[in-house]
């Protein structure tokens, strides 16, 4: 058989025939001879969806998945006691924005290899967000991740921006390292998956995961435990605590955070602060009752001199529609909210309530450079891939800081991810 094939395609390479066609047939003539084997060892993939387009062999060794999230921001904003039209004294402006514009595409090859690039298109350029290889099953390294990729610090951070509860993650983000390029190593602790263990090397890069600095890398690592996990985590109790242990980046570290809506200007700001490293110390707990939910976490930074900045929130959230909040224990981390009916003939959707104080202080960095703020969010899911979110926050800087007055952000936000 495969004689015959080559046979053909050789008969047809000697007739007259544009460059792309010959191009493609030599290319395949090549495969079929460096590579016989590949003919038969070519397999079929099935489409499936599942909150998302999956293509799979029917063993499941191979797959890719095509991923995406929009999210679409409108800002108003209201600055106490800020005089309209002074330059310095009025610092918000209304707007719209396009948060997040994010393709990707991740999978597994062979059963252990697995693979995911994300890219970013919001702000307008495309920047890595996840660019990682990995290995399922790397022994008694267990899984394994190589690339640029989510620093293990905090369920905040850990809990997808698909999936957090209200449009901006907390002050607590300000200190936490982000994302950046390393190896991590990830276990489940138990039988039935009730702890994790993550800790990971990196290095400082930027939006495109690139770095090079000497002398400049971090160890980071991360505990959970479920003491508590009934009916298919519907009734959960979660703790955890992370570390970081950080070279400064070019020996300066700088804190700073905006109102807790992104279109708005920063509210506190340490400034560049000398300081040949950082050790970052954080503890998180949640617990869940069916449709009620609370969470909190702190996080402290303390610098060569021993100087401390400190950051913490505590949130509630409620279902008027009985649903939950699903824990994913793989990630130990919430993930996504299904309705119970989607919004359509049958059905409204779900409806969650939910309300976060939250506070920064950058004291010991900067005299007079804290904040605390409340937030109150609605969220309508209308399925499991799109829902609509509206936040109201009260950001009260330090009257004696930069920026001086309080302000009030009024966000909405339109997602859709899949």
């Amino acid at each position: 058989m495969r004689t015959r094939m080559l046979t053909r395609w050789l008969t047809r390479m000697t007739t007259p025939i544009n460059t792309r066609s010959w191009t493609l047939r030599f290319v395949t003539l090549l495969t079929i001879t460096l590579f016989p084997s590949g003919l038969e060892a070519m397999q079929e993939m099935n489409a499936t969806w599942k909150n998302g387009l999956r293509l799979s062999t029917a063993d499941g060794a191979n797959s890719i998945s095509i991923g995406g999230r929009f999210q679409m921001d409108a800002g108003f904003f209201n600055e106490v006691d800020a005089v309209e039209g002074i330059v310095g004294l009025e610092r918000e402006q209304d707007g719209v924005e396009m948060r997040r514009a994010r393709l990707a595409i991740a999978g597994v090859i062979g059963g252990n290899v697995e693979f995911k690039t994300q890219y970013d298109f919001g702000g307008g350029d495309a920047d890595f967000k996840d660019a990682y290889v990995g290995l399922t099953d790397a022994g008694f390294l267990g899984h394994v991740r190589v690339g640029q990729l989510k620093e293990p610090m905090g369920l905040e951070w850990a809990t997808s921006s698909k999936y957090i509860t209200f449009a901006e993650r907390s002050f607590t983000s300000a200190i936490n390292p982000g994302r950046n390029t390393g190896l991590l190593s990830m276990h489940s602790l138990g039988t039935e998956d009730h702890g994790s263990v993550a800790i990971g090397y990196f290095k400082d890069v930027d939006g495109y995961g690139n770095g090079q600095e000497d002398h400049q890398s971090s160890l980071t690592g991360r505990v959970t435990y479920l003491p508590i996990f009934e009916d298919n985590g519907n009734h959960l109790l979660h703790l955890g605590a992370s570390f970081s242990s950080r070279d400064a980046s070019e020996g300066q570290v700088r804190y700073h955070s905006d109102s807790l809506s992104h279109m708005g200007a920063d509210i506190v700001d340490s400034g560049d602060i000398l300081s040949a490293s950082a050790d970052l110390l954080a503890t998180e707990i949640a617990y869940l009752q069916g449709p009620w939910s609370v969470q909190a976490e702190m996080i402290t930074s303390t610098l060569e001199d021993d100087s401390e900045v400190t950051a913490w929130y505590a949130q509630g959230s409620y279902f008027l529609s009985g649903e939950n909040r699903p824990y994913k224990k793989s990630t130990a981390s919430f993930s996504r909210v299904k309705p119970t009916n989607n919004y359509g003939k049958n059905g409204h959707g779900a409806i969650e309530l939910a309300i976060r104080m939250q506070e920064i202080e950058l004291e010991e960095m900067n005299p007079d450079e804290n904040a605390e703020a409340l937030s109150i969010g609605i969220n309508w899911y209308l399925n499991a891939n799109a829902r609509v979110m509206f936040n109201i926050i009260n950001a009260s800087p330090d009257a004696a800081s930069v920026y001086g007055n309080d302000v009030n952000s009024y966000v909405m936000r339109f997602a859709v991810n899949f």
